[in-house]
């Protein structure tokens, strides 16, 4: 058998704990066999190994696999993926999914890929790491640093995590997934902004070029609050945060101290949004499809919170 093992920083949760994610990976204990490799630990630079060594926890998935670089059977995509770099791509959507439900300080910097061979002196195959990727944070907001992530949050963020694996490429959800991506790897505020803002016009945006900013503002709104009070807050809300990336996208954006608390409210936004789109495949659909403008445009002119019937595939 072969592993991805994806040691977390910062999470500390009950020994034993097993979560289940998507993709055959699991939130679990790391595995001894990695703090044990040697070899690996030697070639790390201080600070990774240092990390390595206190990560309590993990994404562990296994699979079969004779090497690395193997081609992975199930990938559709018109080239060829190894099972490692699919297994990588998963591990990436697993750390939004944990962010997708409660950001705080968890992420992680490596992925280990390893390949179980038969070792003289031992009667079973023993697992032996032989790659290492090295992978950008997710960045949390300031006010996030100190958030605690509970087995709660790992249970819901592991059903969200099969939720985004499921979503097919090339369509509007998978590029709003795209931009949100480059955002948390981000840390700079007025490179980290932008990025958000692209995602939830790919979800959110008009098909023409008329009233972008007050159509936008206005399907996020509906599609987040439960009332029309709600609806109308939020909507204020967007368009304050909008005419902060119109600042920053057409160079206008001076450093104002004001950014953390626009960044935050639009943070918020992605995962509200993000969250309820995921936990209803019917919703999906509809935003993967040609009718998906036609649909958000229907709901907001229905007057109704609800959404209007979904489109046929």
């Amino acid at each position: 058998m072969s592993f991805t093992v994806v040691p977390l920083h910062n999470l500390k949760l009950p020994a034993g704990t097993r979560i289940p994610f998507g993709g055959g990976f699991f939130l679990q204990d790391v595995p001894e066999w990695v703090r044990q490799d040697q070899q690996i630990l030697n070639g790390l630079g201080r600070q990774e190994r240092e990390s390595l060594l206190e990560a309590r926890h993990a994404l562990v998935a296994e699979y079969k696999a004779a090497a690395i670089g193997e081609e992975d059977p199930e990938w559709k995509g018109k080239e060829p993926k190894s099972i490692q770099s699919l297994r990588s791509d998963i591990a990436n959507l697993a750390s939004m999914a944990i962010w997708l439900r409660q950001p705080s300080s968890v992420c992680f910097t490596i992925i280990l890929h390893a390949v179980s061979w038969h070792v003289p002196g031992y009667d079973d195959m023993i697992p032996i790491i032989q790659s290492v990727e090295r992978q950008l944070p997710l960045y949390c907001h300031p006010k996030d640093i100190q958030s605690p992530f509970t087995t709660l949050h790992a249970t819901k963020a592991g059903k969200l995590h099969v939720a985004l694996c499921a979503v097919p490429r090339n369509n509007s959800v998978w590029e709003a997934t795209r931009s949100f991506w480059a955002a948390l790897t981000s840390y700079t505020a007025d490179r980290r902004y932008p990025g958000f803002w692209i995602g939830l016009e790919s979800l959110f945006g008009s098909n023409d070029s008329n009233e972008i900013a007050y159509k936008l503002c206005q399907r996020i709104a509906f599609f987040i609050a439960d009332n029309p009070a709600d609806a109308r807050a939020i909507f204020r809300k967007a368009k304050v945060c909008y005419r902060t990336r119109s600042k920053i996208i057409h160079g206008r954006w001076e450093n104002d101290p004001g950014i953390d608390a626009v960044m935050g409210d639009t943070e918020a936004m992605v995962r509200t949004a993000f969250r309820f789109l995921l936990q209803n495949p019917d919703m999906v659909t509809a935003f993967i499809s040609k009718s998906r403008d036609e649909f958000l445009e229907d709901w907001v002119f229905s007057r109704y919170m609800d959404p209007p019937p979904f489109p046929i595939p």
